[in-house]
């Protein structure tokens, strides 16, 4: 019965998978993505579970299986890194293909640790699950709604200096500031790199919502406003990010 269940589960958790194959370019925020690879983690994890013999691998295996359920859960939050996701969600394929990754090592993580020691296994899985869900709150992400509420208590409060700053922007300028303070973690163009990809910005953000998350970013970002940038340079790169394609 166990055993039935752990392929209904990991079959359940291919097709959860194979989701961006059929439902085409959909971009989503990273807090989502990490939680929806917690999904596929999970499923993946506890089919390989209940696939699983209760008795451990012979003696002579299990440094094998062991390093397995060593290497496996650090291949999976590889491939979760946050600033792979917007040029995936643009690559069905590719994040088809990510997907199924998640799912071959998260069973790989949790079956491989069954077989060193049972309950390792478990453990492995739980652990594993936790970092993609605590991760939905950690690097990359950026809360829409705080960046909402900012930019509409700008908007309310100085709608019309909002407004003119925009009008004034310096592109040139901002691509300058950008390339010294960003460029490092966002990729020289906004391709992404440490940071989240910053192309197609535009879609996501208008100039007011870039202003104020640059302004307040949320952690890891670091706030350079304004110590190390003024209002206008603010601007500026707001300005250059709206450009970004």
């Amino acid at each position: 019965m166990a055993r039935m269940l752990g392929y209904v589960i990991l079959a359940l958790t291919v097709v959860f998978a194979l989701a961006p194959a059929y439902r085409g370019d959909v971009e989503f925020p990273i807090r989502i993505h990490h939680l929806l690879h917690a999904v596929i983690l999970v499923g993946a994890g506890v089919s390989a579970l209940l696939l699983t013999r209760r008795s451990p691998a012979r003696l002579a295996t299990r440094a094998a299986w062991l390093v397995v359920s060593i290497v496996a859960p650090v291949i999976a939050m590889l491939l979760m890194w946050p600033s792979n996701y917007s040029p995936l969600d643009k690559l069905p394929a590719a994040h088809t293909f990510e997907h199924l990754g998640l799912a071959v090592f998260g069973f790989l993580t949790a079956y491989a640790g069954q077989q060193y020691a049972y309950g390792v296994g478990t453990a492995m899985t739980l652990s594993l699950w936790a970092m993609a869900f605590l991760a939905a709150w950690g690097f990359g992400v950026s809360p829409p709604l705080q960046v909402e509420n900012v930019a509409a208590a700008s908007a309310a409060n100085a709608a019309p200096a909002s407004t003119n700053a925009t009008a004034t922007a310096d592109v040139a300028h901002g691509k300058m500031v950008f390339a010294q303070n960003c460029a490092s973690c966002h990729g020289a163009r906004g391709e992404g790199g440490m940071g989240p990809s910053l192309e197609h910005e535009s879609t996501r953000k208008n100039a007011s919502q870039a202003i104020a998350w640059i302004e307040n970013p949320a952690p890891p970002m670091p706030k350079l406003y304004p110590s190390t940038l003024s209002a206008a340079d603010v601007r500026d790169v707001a300005a250059y990010i709206e450009t970004l394609k």
